[in-house]
């Protein structure tokens, strides 16, 4: 699994370490590089160069070299190797960071555009709160992968052979061998201890999600926690997922300290052996005591890339296992093949359901091969009992889904035929259950066209009847609605869904009964202006009230997926079927109201 996400991560990184046709970041990349390898140089050169101002600091103090100028020299050289590895460091983390972060953005753009490429059955059940830490993880892991193993990891093993060879040129073999063996040991351990704790980590990014979930999913249901007096139940279920995340994070955390001991314990016993050898060369006369110096310094120099190669190895597998989850969205697929085919252009814009039948689950089958049409200009209302089917057809009209048998047409082209953008720019939707983003009127209005001008957004406005409430606002246009626009009532969100309709100004029009949530006076203005917009263009409405439905061209009275009556309204109530039986209903509903008002 580890080594297909290792892939997977190669191949993700690969355009970014080396993009095309981007000159700018290519030479960046090769710039930090140079800047790499000269500090690199640098770093190891400063060791040498502070035996030899040990020895000839010796020299003086035994009167052999009366005059400071080598060891000042040294001193001095010393210092500029040591500042000079440091600032060619800075430089290579400053000039590559514009890699790393067109890398993250570039991802996190990816991964959104593929996210909003995806059905409408998979954001159906999509957790909204993991989602998001799926991205923050996945870029965080991107961004650490693509600086340190590029800048870390391949550099400190080159380092550890280069210290290796010099030492076995300088000093002799049994430094080396000291060396190699303790890093072998020192890299057995962290690759053994780490591939231990890869478990604990899965269990803290499943408890961390867990969290995030609920966190999320409450916050956005906070009406209904409201509702039914449930802040406590909220408050334990979100407790009982904080708890999971708090043990297995202190797990985590001990299993680190573990590593991070015995990786101290490894390097300094072979720090303290070459030390000890290089003691009994200085008696023997085999070194100096800046030898000793310098094989110290090389050993803590390695130390350091070491101790942080531990944590880079660690960060390096906790990394693949926090892109697992981006990886596994971004192996999601849509369930419907688009095509990259324009829908032709046309005046006319009919709709045709040709023998369509749909089920969500071949255990019960939703939409029973069914047929009809809408002609150009005409409007055809769906009408019927809840679960009759016609969210459905809505959903089978825009592509959400398509169907199991039959087929749709849009000006007599099949809509599989041709893409879901150029299908649903020729559509103008109000849904029932309308949804605001958590900006401005003037925004959710002007959503229906970004590019129309302000004089167009406040035209829609006032032929959706919401001009005048909108200006009465302190802020007006710039009043913010609230998240999932809740600072509207019901009946002000759906007038502004109504104008970001009538901004599209699209070929077809469908109303999933566009005026529900409206009072009975504003809904015969609703219903006025609507029947004003759509005046000789195709349009498509879902119709609980029935008398939303009345004026249509032609009624379809939908029942457990079957169409059981169609005709005008004054053909049905002659029929005394389904439809007649609904409308009497509803009238009776109505007087009953009217009489309890008076």
């Amino acid at each position: 699994m580890t080594q297909s996400i290792l892939q997977q991560t190669i191949s993700l990184l690969k355009p970014f370490l080396w993009p095309k046709n981007n000159n700018s970041l290519t030479n960046r990349v090769l710039l930090a590089i140079l800047c790499l390898l000269l500090a690199k140089a640098a770093s190891l050169g400063t060791p040498p160069i502070l035996g030899y101002a040990v020895d000839s600091l010796t020299e003086v103090s035994e009167g052999i070299n009366l005059y400071m100028f080598v060891p000042l020299a040294l001193i001095v050289s010393y210092g500029f190797v040591r500042i000079s590895s440091i600032v060619f460091g800075e430089l290579r983390n400053a000039i590559f960071s514009k890699v790393t972060q067109r890398a993250i953005s570039q991802l996190t753009l990816n991964t959104f555009k593929h996210l909003h490429s995806l059905s409408l059955q998979f954001h159906l059940g999509r957790q909204t709160g993991a989602l998001s830490k799926f991205i923050d993880r996945g870029s965080k892991g991107i961004n650490f992968l693509l600086t340190y193993v590029l800048f870390n990891v391949i550099p400190t093993i080159i380092e550890i052979f280069f210290v290796a060879g010099i030492l076995a040129i300088i000093y002799g073999l049994k430094y080396a061998l000291v060396t190699l063996v303790t890093i072998g040991i020192y890299v057995a351990i962290t690759f053994i201890i780490t591939q231990w704790r890869l478990k604990f980590r899965r269990q803290m990014n499943d408890a961390d999600n867990a969290v995030s979930t609920k966190l999320v999913d409450s916050l956005l249901n906070f009406e209904t926690v409201k509702y039914f007096n449930n802040e406590e139940h909220e408050f334990n279920r979100l407790n009982e997922s904080l708890t999971k995340y708090e043990s297995a994070s202190i797990t985590n955390q001990y299993t680190l300290s573990y590593l991070n001991i015995a990786q101290t314990v490894v390097i300094m016993a072979g720090i303290i052996i070459m030390l000890m050898i290089s003691a009994y060369d200085i008696k023997a006369g085999a070194i100096s005591i800046g030898g000793f110096v310098v094989i110290n310094a090389y050993m803590l120099q390695l130390y350091q890339p070491l101790n942080f190669f531990g944590t880079v190895y660690r960060e390096i597998r906790q990394s693949l296992i926090d892109m697992e989850n981006l990886f596994t969205l971004l192996k999601e697929k849509p369930n419907i093949n688009d095509s990259d085919q324009s829908i032709k252009l046309s005046e006319d814009a009919s709709i045709e359901f040709r023998d369509v039948s749909f089920d969500y689950d071949p255990k019960r089958t939703i939409i029973k091969n069914i047929s009809f049409n809408v002609p150009n200009g005409k409007k055809v209302a769906l009408v019927g009992p809840t679960g009759a089917g016609k969210s459905t057809i809505s959903r089978l009209l825009f592509r959400f889904y398509d169907p199991k048998e039959g087929d749709i047409f849009i000006n007599n082209q099949n809509i599989k035929d041709i893409s879901q953008q150029s299908l649903r720019k020729l559509i103008g939707v109000v849904p029932q259950d309308t949804v605001l983003f958590n900006d401005t009127i003037f925004y959710n209005i002007s959503y229906g066209d970004p590019t129309a001008s302000s004089d167009q957004v406040y035209e829609a406005a006032k032929s959706a009847d919401i001009h005048e409430f909108v200006i009465g606002l302190p802020d007006g246009y710039e009043t913010l609605v609230g998240e999932r626009g809740l600072k509207l009532s019901g009946g002000e969100k759906q007038r502004v869904a109504i104008a970001r309709a009538i901004l599209k100004n699209p070929a077809i029009y469908f109303f999933d009964e566009a005026t529900s949530a409206l009072d009975s006076s504003t809904e015969k203005e609703i219903q006025k202006n609507l029947q004003k917009i759509s005046q000789n263009k195709t349009t498509l409405v879902i119709a609980h009230r029935l008398s939303t439905a009345a004026d249509a061209d032609e009624i379809l009275v939908l029942q457990e997926g079957k169409i059981i009556e169609r005709g005008n309204h004054e053909n049905l109530l002659q029929i005394k079927g389904k439809y007649a039986e609904m409308w009497d209903k509803q009238k009776s509903i109505i007087n009953i109201v009217n009489e309890e008002k008076i």
